[in-house]
């Protein structure tokens, strides 16, 4: 069995580490690319600087000829030994390349023979003769040329292995894009499928609300899915048609029997659920699925289940006013998603959580707040509000409902209002004031239980729930 809320991290989780896997892949590429590309540079740069020490070596050594100076034979001895450092730094790179390497042997001989040559003339004896100058001349040409030669050469070295290398940069581009793409389009997939289950197994709820709606209570059991939470409400949507169908059978059988009619009415009261009002409920979390709000359709789910499962579960005829509170809570919350800002709720609770548990009928206070919304403030496109204030008194607990719409008719006209709502609503589930006042009076054997009146424009809904010991 999963869930809704860990499919949709698993996702998540899935897209996330394709797109850390691919970002860290470029940092590695575009890093070890500006290595090499700086690394190859450099080592141009080391052979064209070559040239240069071979000038400088040439120039010490004319002008030692010229002077025959100490220091002129200092500056020509130091620029040789730079000149050799240099040649020993690049025999390891000049490996990679056959001509290289053979324009590399090639300047390294003619080098040495030159440096020979001019040490032979600078420990001249009685033997020399200025003629010799021109063979150095000639060699020092012949070193500028290879020189050259070496430069050129390695140069079409390097631009080969950045053509070698920029295609293998281009592949593993290609392959992380690809990568990439192939996540991006899992990930696709797995939400596709998931929003697809849940679309259909929310259309199969939708469809056995509409046949509640339609009264029919023999529709099949709605079929288990791969979703826990679906599951739940679907559970708990099959176990409220049975117990109303079983409601039915038993009202049937009890017919005769006042007392016990009473007492089935207000557990069947308990039972009713608008089936409008679910459907409603479903539309919204199809709408918020097709519009990718998971969140808020996993929390209407939970928001209606926790309704469905209260109007099930409930085996006595009072519960705790706490629970009543979190199931009028889950009502508002689905409420203010559907009313779209039409309406604003403010719940407030002022009673001694310290004190012992207050029973009171269930469904007793939602059903003033949906009179309100679907009565007074049907036809308010904006500026509706109801206010819900639960009191504590010294004997009872004082509730009021008020909201700003339109308010009562009286006298005459509220009778033969109650007359046609009476006509109208025959045969429907919804649960109305009346029905509201009839249990309260039932439950607490008074007259005083419910009051409605108008002030300024605000309809003021106030009931009297009395303590009572819980049996």
């Amino acid at each position: 069995m999963k869930s809704i809320r860990s499919e949709i991290r698993r996702s998540y989780f899935v897209l996330i580490i394709f797109t850390c896997v691919f970002i860290t892949a470029n940092i590695l590429v575009n890093a070890g690319s500006s290595s090499r590309y700086n690394r190859l540079l450099q080592d141009y740069r080391q052979v064209n600087e070559l040239s240069m020490m071979n000038n400088d070596r040439k120039i010490s050594f004319k002008l030692y000829c010229k002077s025959h100076e100490y220091t002129a034979l200092e500056n020509y001895y130091e620029n040789c030994s730079h000149l050799n450092a240099r040649l020993s730094e690049l025999a390891e790179k000049m490996k990679h390349d056959r001509q290289c390497k053979m324009m590399y042997r090639i300047v390294c001989q003619v080098v040495k023979h030159h440096q020979e040559l001019a040490y032979s003339y600078i420990q001249a004896d009685s033997l020399y003769s200025p003629g010799d100058m021109s063979v150095l001349d000639e060699v020092d040409l012949e070193i500028e040329r290879c020189l050259n030669q070496l430069m050129s050469r390695y140069l079409e070295y390097l631009n080969k292995a950045f053509e070698d290398y920029s295609r293998q940069l281009n592949l593993v581009n290609f392959l992380m894009n690809l990568i990439l793409i192939v996540g991006c389009l899992f990930t696709l997939s797995v939400n596709y499928r998931m929003s697809r289950d849940m679309l259909r197994s929310i259309s199969r709820l939708t469809l056995a609300a509409r046949e509640i709606t339609n009264k029919n209570f023999e529709v099949e059991d709605i079929e288990e899915t791969a979703f826990e939470e679906l599951n739940q409400v679907s559970g708990t949507f099959d176990q409220m048609k049975h117990t109303i169908r079983n409601m039915i059978t038993e009202l049937n059988e009890t017919y005769q029997m006042k007392e016990r009619l009473a007492e089935a009415k207000i557990r069947e009261l308990q039972m009713q659920m608008n089936p409008h009002f679910l459907f409603n409920t479903l539309s919204l979390v199809i709408r918020s699925v097709q519009m990718g709000e998971r969140d808020t359709a996993i929390q209407l789910v939970k928001a209606i289940s926790q309704i469905l499962r209260s109007s099930i579960e409930i085996k006595t005829t009072a519960i705790p006013l706490d629970d009543e509170i979190e199931l009028l809570q889950a009502y508002l919350y689905i409420q203010k998603l559907h009313l779209k800002g039409r309406i604003r709720f403010c719940l407030d609770v002022r009673k001694s959580f310290l004190d012992d548990t207050f029973m009171i009928p269930p469904l007793t206070i939602q059903p003033l707040v949906e009179n309100s919304i679907q009565h007074g403030l049907k036809d308010r496109v904006s500026g509706g509000k109801v206010d819900i204030l639960i009191t504590e008194k010294p004997d009872h607990m004082e509730v009021v409902v008020a909201d700003n719409g339109v308010g009562f008719v009286s006298g005459e006209e509220e009778k033969r209002s109650k007359e046609k709502a009476q006509v109208k609503e025959k045969g429907k589930t919804s649960i109305g004031l009346n029905n509201v006042k009839e249990r309260l009076k039932f439950f607490y054997r008074k007259e005083d239980v419910l009051r409605i009146e108008r002030i300024d424009g605000i309809t003021k809904i106030t009931l009297k729930l009395y303590k009572i010991e819980e049996s």
